[in-house]
Formats: structure tokens, C-alpha cells, sequence
């Protein structure tokens, strides 16, 4: 019991180096493409939610928060930024992202343990969830830019063909278990996403006006979490499902 302690608590200080890494180095961590920002600091800490008890997952999402913290009020780069010196925007979400995303994992093995074809429904489920996010991402993305439906929906179509490719790929071993972490990994990205809007418009309204007027809000808020939330889901499928599975191998073989 000891030695399995001592594991975890190596294991969740190399993840919080990678997460502080990751947070302060530029372009690694939170990547900005134009107009566009994606985080991709949450992938650690989904990797650790699943290899770890909810404790050191509490751990991650906290200096997950902390750092996002630090690093809007010194190194500010959005103007929604100092937004997020407030730790009810950029600690709080966070936490509560590490710990539902532990508990995501619980529900998804249950099922697959508990219920007859869990692989069939638990596949219908996340392909239904992107191709409605692909859909509406697609929507926002015509009527922000103005671009040609006949040239974006074509592209959103292969990209929706790739994904379930690229998902079938990764699900469709003997061992069934396996999907779990796709999965989840796709689910609660978008919690996080859904949480740190949702924290940012209820803590942070007054300073978001100054910026969008209120009857652009929603609107705004809509495209963040269908196109931003949408990439950060993929990324964290086709990056972190890989890394899990070789961590889970290795603490297997120990």
C-alpha cells in the first residue's frame, strides 16, 4: 500500500511539472491561432484523473487553476484575461473539471461492466454528441466569417468522417475497456468548457460587457464552447487516449 502511495504522489508531481510547464511556456500549453485559443493544459490533468485516486485529481485541477491564475494576472495575452485573475473563474471550474472528469471515468467503466453491448451505446453516444457539435460549429463558423456553406460543410463532413475513423480505430480492440478513456476524454473536455464559460458569464459579467454587449453574449459565449470546446475535445482524444494507454500498460507490467 505504501509503495502504490508512494507511485501516486511521483506520478501526480511529474503531471503538475508538465501542467506548470505547459502554462508558462508560451505556445505549448494555451495556443493561440489568430483569434482563436485553445487550451490544451487540461490533457494532463485528464491523464492523471485516470491513473490516479480523486485526491491527486482534486491536486491537478487545482494547480491547473492556479497557474491559469498567475498567468493571466503577469503575462496577460486575451482581453478576457484578467477575467481570470479571479479564482472563482480560473480555480474553482477547474477543480470541479479534474473531479467530474474522475467520476466520468467511474460511470463509463460501470457501464461497460453492468450493461449488455456498453461498446455499441457508449459509441452511438460520443458520435452523436461531435456530429451535432460539428454541425453547429459549422453553423457559427459560416455566419461569423462568411465563408461559402458550399466549401465549409464539405470540410466539416470529412472532418466528422476522420473522427469516427480515428475514434472506430481507437475503441475497436478485443478489450472493449479500452473506449473508456476516448470517452471520457471527449466528455469532459467539454464539461470544461461548459464550466469555464458558465463560471466566467456568472462571475465575470460585468467585465465581459465592457467588451460584448449583453444581447451578444450568448451568442459569443456559443461560439467559444462549439468551436474552441470542439478542437480541445479532438486534440485531447488523439493526444492524451494514446499516453493513457501506454501509462496503463506500464503500471500493469509493475
Amino acid at each position: 500500500m505504501k509503495r502504490k502511495e508512494i507511485q501516486n504522489l511521483t506520478l501526480s508531481t511529474v503531471f503538475a511539472a508538465i501542467i506548470l510547464v505547459m502554462t508558462f511556456v508560451p505556445q505549448v500549453g494555451y495556443i493561440t491561432i489568430g483569434t482563436m485559443a485553445l487550451t490544451l493544459i487540461h490533457i494532463p490533468v485528464l491523464i492523471g484523473a485516470f491513473l490516479l485516486p480523486k485526491k491527486y485529481s482534486l491536486m491537478l485541477g487545482f494547480i491547473f487553476g492556479i497557474g491559469s491564475l498567475i498567468r493571466a494576472a503577469t503575462t496577460p495575452t486575451g482581453i478576457l484575461d484578467p477575467a481570470f485573475v479571479n479564482p472563482l473563474v480560473s480555480v474553482l471550474p477547474r477543480m470541479l473539471f479534474a473531479l467530474a472528469a474522475s467520476y466520468i471515468f467511474d460511470l463509463f467503466k460501470w457501464f461497460n461492466v453492468k450493461i449488455k453491448n456498453s461498446n455499441i451505446y457508449i459509441f452511438g453516444f460520443v458520435t452523436l454528441l461531435t456530429v451535432f457539435a460539428m454541425y453547429y460549429a459549422s453553423d457559427v463558423i459560416i455566419g461569423e466569417t462568411g465563408w461559402n456553406a458550399k466549401v465549409v460543410l464539405p470540410i466539416v463532413l470529412l472532418l466528422i468522417a476522420a473522427f469516427i475513423t480515428i475514434y472506430y480505430a481507437l475503441i475497436s480492440k478485443k478489450d472493449k475497456s479500452q473506449m473508456v478513456i476516448p470517452s471520457t476524454f471527449l466528455m469532459a473536455t467539454v464539461i470544461h468548457t461548459v464550466l469555464v464559460l458558465g463560471f466566467l458569464v456568472v462571475f465575470e459579467r460585468n467585465f465581459i460587457e465592457q467588451y460584448i454587449p449583453s444581447e451578444e453574449l450568448l451568442g459569443f459565449i456559443y461560439t467559444v464552447a462549439v468551436t474552441n470546446g470542439l478542437i480541445e475535445a479532438i486534440l485531447a482524444v488523439l493526444i492524451g487516449t494514446p499516453i493513457t494507454l501506454a501509462l496503463t500498460k506500464l503500471q500493469e507490467n509493475q
